[in-house]
């Protein structure tokens, strides 16, 4: 199920084009069973849905930029490409975020509210520093990058770090599963609407938002949801 939004009024992403994405039975239903912020892991996907990654792909609005996150494997995700979606592998760990890097993936991190202070930092060769919106009040990922997100960039080796928030943000970097800031909060609100009345061909749908959006857009895939496969 795809919920599309032509101007988003997330204070974090800026006016831009957003979308949501969430199985029919379960909000978690499209992000993998094993991620490690996804408190619901036996409502999750095993698979990914190949047909949706095809789609996501290839949907970038005209002449634009689109890029998303996904917490499944980084050698599971397609390699960045001209003219395509730019998906950053999500990483849980510094360690994981270091080799997806170094299998020619952009890559997030994860990190735990209390390591807030230790960023920037270089590990094992790899640069680290936190998204430009978590520091500044005047940042958005509209503004980020004069116009060229970060996390757009698929050819960047650094990693960027996102500092947990959120209702669950205390479960991030720790042994229990759960820590999703979609879990609570307007996003929340947002996903579960989603779930109930968003377009359930989402890889049809994907594709013909894209393509109706101004040339030259931003679109950022998923503000919440993945790739994953929803049981049916």
């Amino acid at each position: 199920m795809l919920k599309t939004v032509r101007q988003s009024a997330n204070k974090k992403t800026g006016p831009i084009a957003v979308t949501y994405r969430a199985g029919a039975h379960s909000v978690f239903g499209t992000c993998p069973a094993t991620c490690a912020l996804n408190p619901k892991g036996s409502q999750g996907a095993q698979l990914i849905d190949t047909e949706y990654l095809q789609a996501l792909q290839h949907a970038v609005p005209p002449g634009g930029i689109a890029w998303t996150y996904s917490h499944f494997p980084a050698e599971l995700l397609p390699a960045p490409a001209p003219g395509q979606t730019v998906i950053n592998a999500s990483c849980d760990t510094a360690a994981q975020a270091v080799q997806a890097v170094r299998a020619g993936r952009p890559a997030t991190l994860a990190a735990a509210a209390d390591t807030a202070p230790s960023w920037p930092q270089k590990i094992d060769g790899i640069r680290f520093y936190r998204c430009p919106a978590e520091t500044s009040d005047t940042v958005t990922c509209e503004s980020c990058g004069n116009g060229r997100p970060l996390c757009a960039r698929g050819d960047r080796r650094e990693v960027i770090v996102f500092v947990a928030h959120g209702t669950a943000s205390k479960l991030v970097g720790q042994d229990a599963q759960g820590g999703c800031y979609g879990s609570g909060g307007p996003v929340a609100l947002q996903w579960k609407r989603t779930s109930t009345a968003g377009a359930p061909d989402d890889a049809e749908e994907l594709a013909r938002f894209a393509q109706s959006l101004p040339p030259g857009s931003m679109l950022r895939h998923h503000v919440v949801g993945d790739v994953g496969r929803p049981a049916v």
